[in-house]
């Protein structure tokens, strides 16, 4: 199950919201406050700056569990620049089983979202404090980066894959993070 970021806030919140507890009665340092003031739209305002993510580049991918002889596991999807520069410059390529130069074979294909690997590089530490409950925390300074993931000539399967990246050496220098590949009925 996934952990939910502020569980604990959120769980205070709804009790005193359903105990009728006016909280803006209570103290203002109260990290519950700053959640609530957060969380009604009364709290600081977040600004988020976000990389430019380049152009549109198609590559293909095999998705898992299908044969690698049936074409209609051969699937062209688009993918950033950003990101496709920083794959084209790790050691470990091959894990990810993207085919970026021929794509004569893949398919496109609307429903098909592909699994992907989010990369963030293991950058220095350093203070920061939450806009939303005022605490302060270690951030990680490095990029981050989504990287699309399909089946290999070797590895057929998702958690396969998933635990290929995360016994090669791209685990000692990045965390790493997947979700699965997804068929949409659109």
């Amino acid at each position: 199950m996934a952990r939910k970021r502020f569980s604990d806030l959120e769980r205070v919140y709804d009790a005193l919201k359903l105990a009728k507890v006016d909280i803006s009665t209570l103290p203002a340092n109260l990290d519950i406050r700053k959640y609530a003031d957060w969380k009604e739209g009364e709290g600081p305002e977040r600004t988020i700056t976000r990389p430019d993510l380049g152009d549109s580049v198609n590559a293909g991918i095999i998705a898992f569990g299908l044969p690698d002889t049936n074409a209609a596991a051969k699937i062209q999807f688009t993918w950033n620049t950003r990101a496709r520069t920083y794959f084209d410059g790790l050691a470990n390529k091959s894990l990810f089983g993207i085919e970026a130069t021929t794509l004569t074979d893949y398919n496109e294909n609307g429903s098909f979202v592909p699994a992907k690997v989010n990369l963030t590089v293991k950058g220095s530490k350093v203070s920061a404090i939450s806009d939303i409950t005022g605490r302060k925390y270690q951030k990680n300074q490095g990029a981050s980066y989504t990287i699309p993931l399909g089946q290999t000539a070797t590895v057929k399967y998702f958690q396969e894959a998933v635990q290929g990246l995360l016994d090669s050496a791209i685990a000692s220098t990045h965390f790493i993070s997947a979700s699965p590949e997804e068929w949409r009925r659109d």
